[in-house]
């Protein structure tokens, strides 16, 4: 049953994430956590976490993050790159860029390299865009 489930996590890994109205074409490779699931803990990742669930601690990765519409992350981000629908409630650093839905909250600052924003996100404790490295 064990190899069952990791290859099934493999399989679903490989798929397109589509998220809601605004279509973000994600390909990842790394952990889901269900809509049906919270986690009362920290992430850490050596790949890429995508969440339909709730986290309350911090996450850390070092690929992408994603954050679907309902999803919640109570506690801070580090991450290579952001893609957010849901909701943070925590300070974000990103390494690279950060793309955030209509619908989406960060409620506490934003340190990011780039930003491309969609009318209606939302930003509460301010927002630091850094120098890319050359």
């Amino acid at each position: 049953r064990l190899f069952y489930f990791n290859y099934l996590l493999y399989l679903r890994s490989e798929f397109i994430m589509i998220m809601g109205q605004d279509i973000f074409d994600i390909a990842y490779e790394g952990s889901l956590v269900l809509k049906t699931t919270v986690i009362d803990g920290n992430i850490k990742s050596e790949k890429d976490v995508c969440l339909e669930g709730i986290v309350r601690g911090d996450v850390h990765s070092a690929g992408k993050v994603i954050v679907d519409k309902d999803a919640v992350i109570d506690g801070d981000v580090d991450c290579k790159e952001l893609f957010l629908k849901g909701e943070i409630t925590g300070n974000v650093c990103v390494a690279c860029k950060t793309i955030m839905g209509e619908e989406a909250v960060i409620d506490g600052g934003l340190i990011t390299e780039s930003l491309q924003i969609f009318p209606g996100a939302k930003i509460t404790n301010g927002l630091r865009l850094r120098k890319g490295s050359k």
